[in-house]
């Protein structure tokens, strides 16, 4: 069997989603924009190609040509146009009192379709709202409600560390993470300081939360009772770097000493969640 091309493209929406078209007949180098067949028309810049079996490309939507420079100058335009119709919109909005917040705009290329994103603390009945803004922009327009993280994804910031946040930087997919990641990696502290610009749990916790089984798994429980050098103790934190344990004894001394140089007298328990 004759195998095809498959092209790994960006697309240049505010999801910025990564997809596998069909290449068909077009000829494309790693970098080159390209319009795309994606729930409409959209810009996308190549990334890859791998040769798939034949039957595939079938399944796949379409590249359809190699961009033009109108193509690009339109793409902005309507990025530019987007941004000016926001203001615009949330006046309709307040007028149909809806508890919507307003996050983000877009056009496809040939502005067939309008995909306005919000957030909403409960669903929201927008129908009437749907049927003013059509009629007000011409097109069909399509409302999309996210959640905290998805907006966070899509405007992006600074996170604590400094550096862009992860979700809009590199991050294309945006999971929960549970407290039990924060408790794991005993970040014993307020909620505010392992919180990131979306308001829930960092991302960032789920990098080493893996690592940091791994590792805890060869040392005792916080609260194990443990001896060291003839002196009794509560194990109270770990160290998984430095392989030591810092433990509180009777006679209340904080002691920080290498996991290798104690006996657990009794095990400590799993701390609740």
């Amino acid at each position: 069997m004759t195998a095809e091309r498959v092209i790994l493209i960006h697309v240049q929406n505010l999801e910025r989603e990564t997809v596998y078209f069909n290449a068909g007949g077009v000829s494309l180098k790693a970098g080159d924009s390209c319009v795309v067949e994606h729930g409409g028309l959209r810009l996308g810049v190549m990334m890859g190609e791998l040769e798939a079996g034949a039957g595939l490309g079938e399944q796949l939507e379409s590249i359809v040509r190699v961009a033009t420079p109108s193509d690009v100058e339109t793409y902005r335009y309507n990025q530019a146009d987007a941004e000016r119709i926001m203001s615009s919109t949330r006046e309709v909005i307040a007028h149909h009192e809806l508890p919507m917040h307003l996050v983000a705009a877009e056009y496809t290329l040939d502005r067939k379709q309008l995909r306005i994103y919000f957030t909403s603390p409960h669903r929201v009945d927008f129908r009437s709202l749907l049927r003013d803004l059509a009629s007000r922009y011409g097109t069909r327009i399509e409302l999309r409600q996210m959640g905290a993280r998805d907006e966070a994804r899509i405007k992006g910031g600074l996170g604590r560390c400094g550096l862009e946040i992860c979700c809009h930087r590199f991050l294309r997919e945006t999971n929960p993470i549970p407290m039990e990641m924060a408790y794991d990696q005993e970040l014993f502290v307020s909620p505010e300081r392992i919180t990131g610009a979306c308001g829930r749990l960092m991302c960032c916790l789920a990098y080493e939360h893996e690592a940091y089984q791994q590792e805890l798994a060869a040392f005792p429980k916080l609260g194990a009772q443990v001896e060291y050098d003839g002196k009794s103790g509560k194990l109270i934190s770990h160290n998984i770097f430095r392989k030591t344990v810092t433990i509180v004894t009777e006679n209340r001394e904080r002691l920080e000493v290498n996991l290798s140089e104690i006996t657990v007298l009794r095990p400590g328990r799993q701390r609740r969640r």
